[in-house]
Order: C-alpha cells, then structure tokens, then sequence
C-alpha cells in the first residue's frame, strides 16, 4: 500500500512538471522578415542582426540571417511582451523584453520602407492556427511598432499567439554618369600624364519611346497618335511643324496621348512629330519621332501613317 501512495507521488510530481514545462513553452508570439529589393540585382543580398532578449522562460537562439529579394526569414518564437485586451499572459512569464531587427547597410541601396503586418490567433494552444500574415494583412498598430530607417532597425510589442511579418523594401541607387576627370597639361620637361579612364556608370537604364499611329485612313473625326516607352518625363507633339500640345506626364494610363480632331486639317499629307525628354536618371538625350497621315477627300484611298 506504501509503495503504491509512493508511486502515486510520483506520478503527480511528473505530470505536474509536464504541465509546468508545457505552460513555459505556451506563452510566446512569432516574428519574420521579409525582404523587398526595388530595381536591384535579384541576387544581391541583405545582412541582418536579430536582438531577442528577455528573462524567464523560453530561451532565445537567434543568429545574423541573410536575405535576398523575395526571400522571407525562418519564423521565430519569441516572448510576447504586450497584454491582449482582457488577458494577462505574458508579464506572469517574461520581463525585460526586447523584440528588434537591424538590416546592415548594403552598398548601392538605400532603405526606403519598413512595414510590419499582423495576424492575432485567438485560441488558447499557441498553434498560430489563423496562420502567417500577408501582404494584405492588417498593418502592425502604430504604438506596437518603432522604425528607424537610418539605422534600419525595427522594435515590436507582441503579443501571446500573434504572429508579426516585417517587409523591409530596399531601393537601388540610380548612377549618374559623371565626366571624365580633365587631363592635367605637360610642360615641355614633365613626363607625359598617364591616360586617365572613365568608369562607366552601373544600373543605369536608358530610356526608351515609340510612337504609334492609325494604320489607316480613318473615317472619325478624331485620329489618335500614342507614345510609349520608359523614363520618359515630357512630350511636346507638333503637327505640320505646328506645337500644339505637351504633356508632362501620362494622360492616359502609362501612355501619352495626342486626340487630333480631322475635320479642320486640309484634305491631303500631314505630318505630326513627338519631341520626348527623358529623366535624367536614364542618361538618355532627347528624341524627336515623326509618324505622318493623310486626311482623305469624299471617295480617296484611306492613307496609312507611316513612321
């Protein structure tokens, strides 16, 4: 009968370890990263140093990560440091928290965005069942989250069962060209300077445009020229060497548009030209593209434009 109350005992001491093991795994939230690179190489990467650190329960193991664009980090679980409304779990369990993630300054980018989305699973198991946030997941409250872009660091408050997905968007540096350095002159005595060489500029993406036309005579009162391309920052369109309007940004989608009304042109050839700036960033000089229609008289051949 002793040996039986002994055992006993110790099957009540064991579950009650298990329990309390279990209760100081069950009180934590998650945290990712998620990496956005605008404009640059996709296989650039981007350095990142986790800090979690709290006491009590549930030690952290979190190392410097790397990630390219596209890429998300593992999920990891970490002490909630923030009540849920109506519920105390996490001030019982953890004190002394901090919950942050520094992105190392990478050369040729610049961080131009931290945005941190939310999902709460409101169960009481700490299984994340209403499972990872997305990108159009709620946005992480404002008093929950302190970004710094200079530094590129982010802080969270988080809660018991939430799980917390941080987008940080990067942005390639356009490069200018720059002018070769001047020669220094030689004098009748000094040696010959060395040949100096240019660097040529890297990521930088020319600018494009080309404009399209009917292909027939149209039998409107309207005939419509269109320029496309990329960079582009103004449009001036003349007809018969004649401006009649500029555009300084798209008028219609991504596309810059001319509507010309017929009726009041004479019946034969006319010519419209698009003269295309283009940003500077694109290093890209002027163009000027022609295209040229025909107004038909009562009875004549539609004309086609040609380029």
């Amino acid at each position: 009968m002793r040996g039986v109350r002994l055992l006993g005992v110790v099957a009540f001491v064991w579950i009650g370890l298990a329990l309390s093991a279990q209760a100081a795994l069950a009180t934590y939230g998650r945290f990712q990263v998620v990496k956005i690179n605008q404009g640059g190489d996709p296989s650039d990467t981007f350095a990142f140093h986790p800090t979690f650190t709290w006491t009590g329960d549930l030690a952290s193991t979190a190392s410097d990560f790397s990630l390219k664009g596209g890429e998300s980090s593992q999920a990891y679980d970490v002490a909630c440091n923030i009540e849920r409304l109506g519920h105390v779990e996490c001030s019982t369990k953890y004190s002394n928290v901090t919950l942050q993630v520094a992105e190392q300054p990478t050369p040729g980018y610049s961080l131009t965005d931290i945005t941190c989305r939310s999902i709460q699973s409101d169960d009481n198991h700490n299984d994340f069942s209403a499972g990872a946030p997305g990108p159009g997941s709620p946005v992480k409250p404002a008093g929950e989250v302190t970004t710094d872009l200079a530094s590129g660091t982010v802080g969270l408050k988080v809660h018991y069962n939430e799980w917390v997905v941080c987008y940080f968007t990067n942005a390639a540096a356009a490069v200018l060209p720059t002018s070769p350095p001047r020669q220094p002159v030689a004098s009748a005595a000094a040696p010959a300077a060395a040949p100096q060489i240019a660097v040529s500029p890297s990521r930088v993406r020319p600018g494009t445009a080309k404009l399209i036309g009917p292909s027939a005579c149209s039998t409107a009162d309207v005939v419509v020229a269109r320029v496309t391309g990329r960079s582009i920052a103004r449009v001036t369109f003349y007809v018969d060497n004649r401006k009649v309007k500029t555009l300084r940004k798209p008028n219609r989608g991504s596309t810059w548009i001319l509507s010309l009304r017929v009726r009041g042109l004479n019946h034969g050839v006319h010519r419209v030209k698009a003269r295309v700036e283009f940003a500077r960033s694109s290093a890209t000089k002027p163009k000027t593209l022609p295209v040229s229609f025909s107004r038909c008289g009562s009875g004549a051949v539609r004309p086609q434009f040609t380029g």
